[in-house]
């Protein structure tokens, strides 16, 4: 059977789509009542009929946050005449509970268009949210992972301290905030003095236990801007900038005043021109030379 486009006047028309849209369909007038409403928003309001959302407000369902800003959004759209298109919009509920939706709202004009309320359409895009946010939350976890990986990956398990790809990455670091600030450098290189000795007489826990007893020393006595780290063995190192550079052997000598009894431990201080510094590796090979002539001094 073929209908006419006589059978299908407006107002049919109009209460067919109302009835069936899935969408959120509204009328409001100036003082934001509502003049008619689709099913499917009747249902997001938790009503029956859609009739029964004649003559109320946002203020019947939603939060009075949520409703008193909504209102001041159709109040400026019915100054202004400008329509507000696909806007996410996060409704708050009286309840607590909140839903997002889409939604498009522009100015309803009567016949000799004047504007006298407000003709809207929303979709509801909770899921759609609610999957941003897990991917959000999925991406900080991410990095979150990464970033504890590659702290990992520059740590020295058993003291602590950054290993040799931990020193040579923070190191460069330092060294570029001297030049930038024209402020000196120093690099000192430490050994522990009769680690094998140790390990020989009292077993290999017991080396492990001085070690980490000059790690602990190392870090009482170093600020959290200098660089430090077990970078193999029984050596370690300290990079300072500024102007405890220019005081390498009292640091040295709080490193020594740190350690337990029994411990000594022998220094090689470099200082470094932060202007044209030579690599880490090159660095580390020149205070590894003064410290032996420490070792040396100190034996002889």
């Amino acid at each position: 059977m073929t209908v006419s486009p006589g059978e299908l006047d407006d107002r049919h028309l109009l209460d067919t789509f109302l009835e069936n849209t899935p969408d959120h369909v509204y009328f409001k007038d100036e003082q934001g009542r509502f003049l008619r409403v689709s099913r499917a928003l009747a249902a997001w309001f938790g009503l029956e009929d859609p009739a029964d959302a004649i003559g109320r407000t946002d203020l019947d369902f939603f939060g009075e946050q949520h409703a008193h800003a909504a209102a001041a959004d159709e109040r400026r759209l019915m100054q202004t005449g400008e329509p507000l298109v696909a806007i996410e919009e996060r409704e708050t509920w009286r309840d607590g509970h909140e839903t997002w939706v889409s939604t498009t709202k522009v100015p309803l004009r009567d016949a000799d268009g004047r504007i006298v309320g407000v003709f809207g359409i929303s979709r509801d895009i909770t899921q759609k949210k609610h999957d941003e946010q897990r991917l959000v939350e999925q991406a900080e976890q991410l990095a979150l992972q990464a970033r504890a990986l590659e702290s990992l990956a520059l740590v020295d398990d058993l003291t602590g301290l950054d290993n040799r790809r931990g020193f040579a990455l923070h190191g460069e670091q330092l060294l570029a905030r001297c030049r930038r600030d024209g402020a000196p450098a120093a690099l000192l290189f430490l050994d522990l003095d009769g680690l094998k000795r140790i390990n020989d007489t009292y077993g290999h826990s017991a080396g492990d236990r001085a070690l980490r007893a000059l790690a602990d020393a190392i870090r009482r006595t170093t600020r959290d801007s200098d660089v430090a780290a077990r970078i193999g063995g029984d050596e370690f190192c300290v990079l300072v900038g500024g102007e405890a550079a220019t005081a390498t052997d009292r640091l040295a000598d709080r490193i020594r005043s740190a350690l337990p009894r029994g411990l000594g431990v022998s220094v090689g201080a470099l200082p470094i021109d932060a202007q044209h510094p030579a690599s880490i590796d090159r660095l580390l090979v020149e205070a590894d030379r003064a410290m032996y002539e420490d070792k040396l001094a100190r034996a002889a």
